[in-house]
């Protein structure tokens, strides 16, 4: 099972940045996280406008930790 993170920041300061979590999964497979990461970021500029994704971390929840750091 796997949890997706994106990481998107300030489009006008780089420096700036949020960890997002998805609130639909976990995902039985990473393929799923994967897409499931390009969505949020597609759909990211109607949520937080001046933001861009910049990295996404598909993180397997089996492990029972998630390391936020993308």
């Amino acid at each position: 099972m796997f949890q997706t993170l994106v990481l998107a920041c300030l489009a006008t300061n780089p420096n700036i940045c949020q960890t997002l979590e998805d609130l639909y999964g976990p995902y039985e497979t990473k393929k799923e996280c994967t897409t499931r990461a390009y969505e949020i970021a597609v759909e990211l500029p109607e949520y937080l406008p001046n933001y861009v994704a910049m990295k996404y971390k598909c993180v397997d929840v089996a492990d029972k930790r998630i390391d936020k750091s993308i």
